[in-house]
């Protein structure tokens, strides 16, 4: 090996710095880095926590029968935290537990707002549940007490037990069937319905505006209701002899569609 190339090697080793300087200027680097990380959590942290994002302006449309006080209870909006940790899906899940909403939109504006837009049931007939009468909703579902009946369809439950809102007192499809069987019972019979009555054994009949009664049978299941179709064909046959309109008929038992039973008044 010549002199040379000893010196050359000579020169490239102190040119090069210690290792331990190396290690050092990278350890100082990541700690620079931790820093700025840390400041920036810190602040993202303290704008979050600002009382000017709390959501204290509530803006509310298209109640009528939920209260503002029911509304913002089911809404449960934390005092002690800001806008940007609600989630609208949740708060509009929130107001969908309320017996009166039907559906809800909720949206959220810095720095505090919380806009929401609800839809009421309207309500489509009247249960009846001894001297107290409630509204119900498309569902079958009781909503709140009824002051007027008005035009809806009466339910009656008489055994039904106590009451609540929110409470399914009749099957979503068996509520659809009677709402369709009153509105269609006039043109097809001359006779209108003025109420129905579902016992505690689910047996329904219909009171008409002729006092006499209509029995239909057990309503329980699906199967039950499908029978509603040929006991209807066995009251229109029977009309052909029978006058509907007469206030002498006392019931029309049409349990046996087969055989329907009718009682006159005065006779045993």
């Amino acid at each position: 090996m010549s002199v040379g190339t000893l010196e050359k090697r000579r020169r490239r080793t102190a040119a090069a710095p210690p290792a331990p300087a190396l290690a050092s200027r990278g350890l100082l680097w990541a700690m620079l880095q931790l820093a700025v990380l840390a400041a920036e959590i810190f602040a993202i942290l303290f704008v979050l926590a600002q009382p000017a994002f709390r959501p204290t302006e509530l803006v509310i449309g298209g109640i009528r029968h939920v209260s503002r006080a029911e509304l913002q209870s089911a809404l449960g909006l934390p005092a002690d935290r800001t806008i940007f940790f609600l989630n609208h899906k949740e708060l509009e899940q929130r107001l969908s537990t309320l017996p009166w909403i039907e559906s809800a939109s909720v949206s959220l504006a810095l720095p505090n707002r919380v806009a929401v837009r609800v839809m009421e049931w309207k309500p489509s007939a009247v249960l009846q549940v001894g001297e107290s009468t409630y509204y119900l909703n498309d569902l079958g579902r009781v909503l709140d007490p009824a002051t007027e009946p008005g035009t809806l369809a009466i339910i009656s439950r008489p055994r039904s037990g106590e009451v609540h809102s929110g409470d399914t007192a009749v099957s979503p499809a068996l509520l659809t069937m009677l709402l369709q069987l009153r509105t269609g019972f006039p043109p097809a019979f001359g006779v209108s319905i003025m109420s129905f009555t579902i016992d505690d054994r689910n047996v329904l009949s219909a009171q008409t505006d002729r006092g006499w009664r209509l029995i239909f049978g057990q309503m329980l299941t699906g199967d039950d209701q499908a029978t509603l179709e040929p006991k209807l064909a066995a009251l229109h046959a029977l009309s052909s002899r029978l006058d509907l309109t007469s206030r002498q008929i006392l019931y029309i038992n049409l349990e046996n569609p087969g055989a329907p039973a009718v009682q006159m008044r005065g006779r045993k």
